[in-house]
């Protein structure tokens, strides 16, 4: 029985995940605003001298997202290893190694993005490029998509499922961080703006005006108070609510007539995210009622559905299944609490799974990095995927 190709790829090859790694986290596409238009030329370019087909495919302004190809004989669908290029901001907490450094330090890789999720696109192309060396043609296309925007709005993900890129593709593995498990669900995400507004008047006479940020502050109260229903999952947390930001007021003595806050709602498969607008619409409108010359708007900025694949599904099992082979061990299927890209192709009815390199709890969080031993692990294991789904 001939030796599978992912057993012949070497340490100097997994060592160049490393090395694209590095050099995307020193590349800073930090969103917003994005300027991820660095990175997808780096990946390109790396991606073209190791003999795959790149192109970049222009969303807005210098923010293209990428497709990488290795062209299959057409027998199978075709086989999308997906990541985004745009990370989160590095945060005011100090670093022990500069966020943007790449530094290779205690076996890991350090940098914003190392997790989330730079180290996952530099396993998939080092992936490709070796089952391209070996001379290894897919029954099927195996790509790679690289998608701006995924930490806000993902808009590169809607202008791939606008753009019928997902055409003909069978399967999706999402690269985003798993701590090498599969994970096969992941909760939804519903941001939403609350404005509110009441009437200004002078510090010292309160009760002349309507403060727009006590009365926001109440809302809030009773939107982490609410309990909105759902049914429980096996692989994923309950729902949560988080208040990320408030702002209002305009000085001391001055009564505030304008709060503004966001607040993140994570959300579970049995839940509709339209109900659960109308929840929050009418709670407003409860306090509205009791209050003259206050008012509330509430706007959804990031609507993204939750993700689930059947456990028993193919792509679970066959995924499962390569990593097994890949890694020596048999990989844990779970869920994720953060979203991703997935949300977007989920109404395609692709089946996907996530599947990459680092430990997302890191995801977000200063000192992010990725163990080096993870990186030559998942280049692998993407290997593998690849020949079980394409060979």
């Amino acid at each position: 029985m001939a030796m599978p190709l992912f057993d012949s790829i070497t340490a100097h090859e997994t060592g160049e995940a490393v090395e694209l790694l590095q050099e995307l986290i020193r590349l800073r596409s930090v969103n917003p605003p994005g300027n991820e238009g660095d990175v997808a030329r780096a990946v390109a370019r790396r991606a073209r001298d190791w003999g795959l087909n790149a192109s970049l495919v222009p969303v807005v302004d210098d923010r293209p997202n990428l497709l990488v190809s290795l062209p299959g004989a057409g027998e199978r669908p075709a086989l999308v290893l997906s990541g985004h290029t745009d990370t989160v901001p590095p945060g005011e907490t100090p670093w022990e190694h500069d966020p943007f450094s790449g530094d290779l330090s205690d076996g890991h890789v350090w940098g914003r993005g190392a997790v989330d999720m730079k180290g996952g696109v530099a396993a998939m192309l080092v992936a490709m490029a070796a089952l391209a060396r070996r001379g290894w043609q897919p029954r099927g296309d195996l790509r790679f998509v690289g998608t701006i925007g995924e930490e806000v709005d993902c808009i590169g993900a809607e202008h791939v499922r606008d753009t019928d890129g997902l055409a003909g593709v069978g399967w999706i593995v999402i690269g985003e961080p798993s701590n090498l498990d599969i994970v096969a669900a992941h909760r939804g995400a519903v941001w939403l703006e609350i404005v509110a507004h009441g009437k200004t008047a002078h510090g010292s006479m309160p009760h002349l005006g309507v403060n727009a940020i006590l009365h926001l502050a109440e809302l809030l109260r009773w939107l982490c108070e609410r309990r909105f229903p759902y049914e429980e999952h096996p692989l994923l947390a309950p729902p949560t609510v988080n208040v990320g930001t408030i702002s209002g007021g305009v000085k001391t003595n001055v009564v505030p007539d304008r709060c503004v806050a966001t607040v993140d709602l994570r959300t579970l498969p049995s839940q509709d995210h339209a109900e659960i607008l109308r929840d929050v619409r009418d709670l407003a409108a409860e306090l509205e009622s009791t209050t003259p010359g206050l008012q509330f708007d509430v706007r959804v900025g990031n609507d993204m559905p939750a993700v689930e694949t059947p456990v028993d599904h193919p792509i679970v099992t066959e995924t499962r299944a390569a990593v097994a082979a890949a890694l020596g061990a048999e990989p844990a299927i779970r869920g994720a609490t953060y979203y991703t890209d997935g949300g977007i192709f989920a109404p395609s009815g692709i089946p996907m799974v996530i599947f990459g390199p680092g430990d997302d709890k890191l995801a977000h969080q200063p000192n992010e990095r990725v163990e080096v031993d993870h990186m030559a692990l998942a280049v692998r294991a993407y290997a593998a995927i690849a020949e079980r789904l394409l060979g």
